[in-house]
């Protein structure tokens, strides 16, 4: 049996330009100059008030920062009454604003932030929150729930990196 090392290593090229394509394409941030954006409570409630303070580094050239926000309910159906608001600065490269949700049928909410910087118009992506939603008879949730707010396919690309692996690399017989 004759062993190829130019073969072998053209293998692992194409699997190790895969893989990092594959966990390069799921790692998402919210936008180009890395702005966070952070909620007071964490777990809002429809009709609830909530604080957004956006984080945008080196923010000297960020003016007219806007908070969009949409509430929505089961069926990917949107309130057309959305808001769209402006943000105060509190301090260096953080940006503040409350809104008080107005629909008690609403299950999620959508928000993104746009900001003028020099010049340009930039905004973050989209990201959608679902509402905690009290049961009925007015007691909370107990803790039971465990579900974390992932899909799980957080997990495809690590079993497509395997695949590819087994394909690449399998003994033919």
């Amino acid at each position: 049996m004759k062993y190829n090392v130019k073969k072998s290593m053209r293998k692992f090229l194409i699997a190790t330009v895969v893989i990092l394509g594959l966990f390069i394409s799921t790692s998402g941030g919210t936008a180009a100059i890395g702005l966070t954006i952070e909620l007071d409570p964490k777990e809002p409630t429809p009709q609830s008030t909530v604080f957004f303070t956006v984080t945008i580094p080196d923010s000297e050239t960020v003016s007219n920062v806007h908070l969009i926000v949409k509430e929505c309910k089961e069926g990917d159906i949107c309130f057309t009454d959305s808001f769209n608001e402006s943000m105060t600065e509190k301090d260096v490269d953080t940006f503040e604003v409350g809104i008080t949700l107005k629909h008690d049928t609403a299950t999620y909410i959508e928000y993104r932030v746009v900001y003028l910087n020099n010049d340009v118009w930039e905004e973050s992506d989209l990201e959608k929150l679902d509402l905690k939603i009290e049961p009925n008879n007015g007691n909370s949730n107990d803790g039971n729930d465990d579900t974390n707010g992932t899909s799980g396919f957080e997990f495809l690309p690590f079993l497509a990196a395997i695949a590819i692996g087994i394909l690449l690399f399998g003994r033919k017989r």
